[in-house]
């Protein structure tokens, strides 16, 4: 599901890239301790296109409440953001 959600992202231009990794979590879900195998998926792209993303994983993701969460890159290297600068593409 994880490769599937970055290729469509990436197929409609949201996303510069994308990279997903498995991890085992426990968290409580009403009421209950869960151990559970998932995906973490970091994506990459421009803060104007957040809402996009955001609507594409909840209205795909299986979760009701599926973990996102947003990081900004003020403190990216200067040659990562020129060349997210000069991804048209992503505009």
């Amino acid at each position: 599901m994880a490769q599937e959600f970055i290729g469509e992202l990436l197929e409609e231009h949201l996303i510069l890239s994308g990279c997903f990794f498995p991890v085992r979590t426990m968290f409580v879900w009403e009421g209950q301790m869960t151990i559970d195998d998932e995906f973490k998926v970091i994506l990459k792209a421009r803060e104007g296109n957040y809402p996009n993303i955001e609507d594409y994983i909840k209205e795909k993701h299986p979760y009701r409440a599926p973990e996102i969460i947003k990081l900004s890159a003020e403190f990216g290297s200067a040659e990562f953001k020129k060349f997210l600068v000069s991804q048209k593409r992503l505009e």
